[in-house]
């Protein structure tokens, strides 16, 4: 009897064994870990300007003159025949690049008034066709102090310039016409800055030069800019450039002066811009 007892307990243990661990708790799978996308770090920034330049300089070509000019912005508006303005600019917390062009076209005329120079009492009409476009790149310069990025750039600056220029000799004992289409490429160094007041104040500041032997360019601007919202905000401020070039151009076949391209130009005014930026 006891070994029956025995074996029906054994029995009866067996059969319980696996419903026992059936209603024990099972491990549960780990719950899939979903990384949310990094934001970009990159921050664009399109920007249209009109700039209120003044301009003042000397140009000549060829066997002619060399002729000073100056007008001021009103003047400027006178003889004002079309321009672009513009800016793109890209930049991170490291790094920085962009590029940034102007066009314009004026033109006039006025009299000689050189008494050294024998074309005195003459005539004169000039119109310059002109336009650049900067491109940069640059490293953000680690400073440590608060609200203040800048950075240290490297870049390059197309210059063109189309000139036609007359010149009448007093008593039309002379005329002479010639046009003459030029651009040269001069390296540039220098920095750009933005420090943010707050959220919606801010001021920029840009300055460059460079140039080689024979060729040299400049400029420095400030602005100051107010957020009007995220994307958009607007900016004013004054900026200054100066371009430089001499280039030879070979011999006068007839009178076997030598002929050149000579070119000065400072551009210096107010300037306005929008900018959306992204």
């Amino acid at each position: 009897m006891r070994i029956y007892l025995a074996t029906a307990l054994i029995a009866v243990g067996f059969c319980g064994t696996p419903a026992a661990a059936a209603d024990l708790p099972t491990k549960k799978p780990a719950p899939e870990i979903v990384t949310p996308p990094v934001p970009s770090s990159w921050h664009y920034e399109i920007t249209g300007y009109g700039w209120g330049s003044s301009i003042a300089g000397s140009t000549g070509f060829g066997s002619l003159p060399t002729l000073p000019y100056y007008a001021s912005f009103g003047k400027v508006l006178e003889h004002f025949q079309g321009s672009f303005m513009g800016s793109i600019v890209a930049r991170n917390d490291t790094f920085i690049g962009g590029i940034d062009f102007v066009w314009a076209r004026i033109g006039g005329s006025g009299v000689l008034q050189n008494p050294d120079s024998v074309l005195f009492g003459g005539k004169t009409s000039l119109t310059l066709n002109e336009g650049f476009i900067t491109a940069f790149g640059g490293v953000r310069v680690p400073l440590g102090i608060p609200n203040l990025s800048l950075y240290g750039t490297v870049g390059a600056r197309n210059f063109y310039s189309g000139n036609k220029l007359a010149v009448s000799g007093p008593l039309g004992l002379f005329n002479g016409t010639e046009t003459v289409n030029k651009d040269w490429v001069n390296p540039v160094a220098g920095f750009a800055a933005q420090y943010r007041y707050d959220d919606r104040w801010f001021m920029n500041m840009l300055a460059d030069l460079g140039g080689w032997s024979d060729s040299a360019t400049g400029q420095a601007l400030t602005s100051v800019g107010y957020n009007w919202t995220q994307n958009f905000a607007t900016t004013v401020g004054y900026r200054v450039m100066y371009n430089y070039t001499h280039q030879d151009t070979g011999i006068n076949a007839i009178t076997f002066e030598p002929r050149s391209f000579r070119y000065q130009q400072w551009m210096y005014g107010p300037f306005a811009g929008a900018k959306y930026s992204f």
